[in-house]
């Protein structure tokens, strides 16, 4: 019995070392027009991590409808994806392949999103 319990114990252990860290991936909104009034800055509107293949991303508010795009840039893999931000959270499942990666958001009333990160 102690067998078992000393076998799951360390199966666990090395699972839980081979996920990967939370890596943040930092999004800064983009003005579409260069008259377009700054507002002030309290925060971002969107926070967004990459966790084993997938990024997850959080809205400080409701954008309605959001087009998520995500590229690698090394590869030229591209994953897109529609999603509904009223619940506040959304993921998208990418790679776990190395490169360098460009991630796009677009509200519906067109404000656009950006942001990039290296695996």
């Amino acid at each position: 019995m102690k067998k078992i319990f000393l076998l799951l114990f360390l199966t666990c252990g090395i699972l839980l070392s081979s996920a990967e860290e939370k890596k943040e991936i930092p999004i800064d909104k983009e003005l579409t027009h260069p008259k377009a009034p700054r507002t002030p800055d309290y925060g971002s509107d969107i926070t967004a991590f990459y966790q084993d293949g997938v990024i997850y991303l959080q809205f400080a508010y409701d954008m309605g409808e959001v087009e998520i795009t995500v590229t690698n840039e090394t590869t030229g893999e591209m994953w897109q994806q529609t999603e509904d931000t009223a619940f506040g959270s959304v993921s998208i499942t990418t790679s776990t392949s190395a490169g360098d990666y460009y991630i796009t958001i677009v509200t519906d009333d067109a404000s656009c999103y950006s942001g990039n990160f290296s695996l």
